[in-house]
C-alpha cells in the first residue's frame, strides 16, 4: 500500500521516489523503476517505428551533381546508345552468317574479313547515333578513317568483350 500511498500526492517523481525512501518500500521502488523503462523502451520503439516508415516513404535523393547522380546519368545517358550498338552488332553477325549463344564451348573468333564488315556497320550505327545530321558523304569520309586508324576494330572488340562478360558468345549460324 505504500506505492499507492506515495503516487497519490502527486508531487513530481522526487516526492514519490522521497516518500517511497522512507516508507524503505523496495519493492515500491523497483516498480518505478521498471515502469519508467518500460515507458522508455516503448517511447524508443515507437521512434524507431517512425523512422522506418519516413525512409521508405521518402526514396532518398541525391544531391544535385553529386557522384551517385552522375552515375545515374551515366546509365541514364549511355542504356541507349549502347542498345544501338549491341542491335546493329547482331544484325551485322546474323547478316554474316554467325549467331548470338549463351554456350560458351561454341564461342569461336571473327575471321579479318568479316570482323572488318561488321566493325564498320557498328561504327556507322554509332556515328549515326552520335551525329543524326552527317552526310553520306562525311559519314563515309568517318568511318574510312576510323576503319584505318583501328577505332572501328576497337569498338566491335569493346562489344564483343562486354558481351562476353554478360555470357553472349559469337558462333557460326547452324
Amino acid at each position: 500500500m505504500a506505492v499507492i500511498r506515495c503516487l497519490a500526492p502527486a508531487d513530481g517523481l522526487q516526492g514519490v521516489m522521497a516518500c517511497l525512501r522512507e516508507s524503505e518500500s523496495l519493492a515500491g521502488i523497483l516498480a518505478v523503476v521498471l515502469l519508467t523503462g518500460g515507458w522508455l523502451a516503448l517511447q524508443y520503439l515507437a521512434e524507431a517505428r517512425r523512422d522506418r516508415r519516413c525512409r521508405e516513404v521518402k526514396p532518398v535523393i541525391p544531391a544535385f551533381g553529386s557522384g551517385q547522380h552522375a552515375d545515374a546519368m551515366y546509365t541514364f545517358a549511355n542504356r541507349e546508345y549502347y542498345q544501338v550498338m549491341l542491335a546493329e552488332m547482331e544484325k551485322a553477325l546474323f547478316a554474316a552468317g554467325y549467331e548470338l549463344t549463351r554456350n560458351e564451348s561454341l564461342r569461336m573468333a571473327l575471321p579479318d574479313t568479316d570482323r572488318r564488315v561488321i566493325s564498320r556497320q557498328i561504327f556507322r550505327a554509332r556515328q549515326g547515333y552520335t551525329s543524326p545530321s552527317l552526310s553520306e558523304q562525311a559519314m563515309n569520309a568517318c568511318e574510312d578513317a576510323a576503319t584505318k586508324e583501328g577505332y572501328t576494330g576497337m569498338w566491335l572488340n569493346v562489344l564483343i568483350r562486354g558481351s562476353e562478360r554478360q555470357g553472349w558468345y559469337i558462333t557460326r549460324s547452324q
